[in-house]
């Protein structure tokens, strides 16, 4: 065989031996030894489908979410679906209300929720004033 003939590949298989590679490393002596055998399969893959940053991460999720199915609210990616939340109870808008005043009492500027922000608005009294000093307290900013 010619050294050109030894390195040349047909020219649809080119293409396929970027992608990937599959190497099977198969022991499987007939003398006895201590060692265990093994057996696996190992993937090379390129650059390209290696990448792990945010950017590629995420268009990678948003492929996905477009190949799932439908959720009965209309949207496709459960994960930034927020349609199944249960409504604010009362002992989480009390919750939000002790966890501000603790945070006050401390000297923090709380950040609260912008549903319990307009819940304690709309049962009156101290909770509203509460409600407004932590409005003006954030500069207008919820979370």
């Amino acid at each position: 065989m010619s050294p050109p003939e030894r390195g040349s590949r047909p020219a649809g298989n080119q293409a396929a031996s970027h992608q990937s590679t599959v190497v099977r490393d198969d022991t499987h002596s007939t003398a006895p030894s201590d060692k265990p055998q093994k057996s696996f399969v190992r993937r090379h893959c390129t650059v390209a489908t290696l990448r792990q940053d945010t950017l590629s991460q995420m268009k990678r999720r948003r492929e996905a979410s477009r190949r799932m199915e439908q959720l009965d609210c209309g949207c496709r990616d459960p994960w930034g679906c927020d349609c199944s939340q249960p409504p604010l109870s009362q002992k989480m808008i009390d919750a939000g209300r002790d966890a501000a005043l603790h945070l006050l009492d401390t000297g923090m500027v709380p950040m609260v929720k912008f549903e319990v922000l307009q819940a304690l608005w709309r049962r009156g009294g101290e909770d509203r004033e509460l409600a407004e000093l932590l409005h003006h307290l954030a500069d207008g900013e919820v979370s």
